[in-house]
């Protein structure tokens, strides 16, 4: 499944269905330049349009998350994880 570095495949940008494309464009401008997580997760798209409805949830004025605590879990989580990024 992973490669010798331990990464998940990437979906093929040219095969991605219209509408994924244009979820990657809203990707690169509301989120991040960098698609790696988006083109992992495409490779099953109900799991990519799981995680971009929670994202848009947690993100956005429907939740009652406070931002800096957000802020503060992602870095914990990334911290546990020995995140290099």
């Amino acid at each position: 499944m992973a490669n010798e570095h331990g990464h998940l495949p990437k979906a093929d940008v040219e095969t991605l269905s219209d509408d994924l494309k244009r979820s990657r464009e809203v990707w690169f401008e509301k989120a991040y330049e960098d698609d790696n997580l988006f083109l992992t997760l495409a490779r099953q798209p109900e799991v990519l349009r799981m995680f971009l409805d929670m994202t848009a949830f947690i993100y956005t004025d429907k939740s009652s998350l406070d931002p800096e605590m957000l802020e503060l879990c992602r870095i914990r989580l990334a911290h546990r994880n020995e995140c290099v990024h």
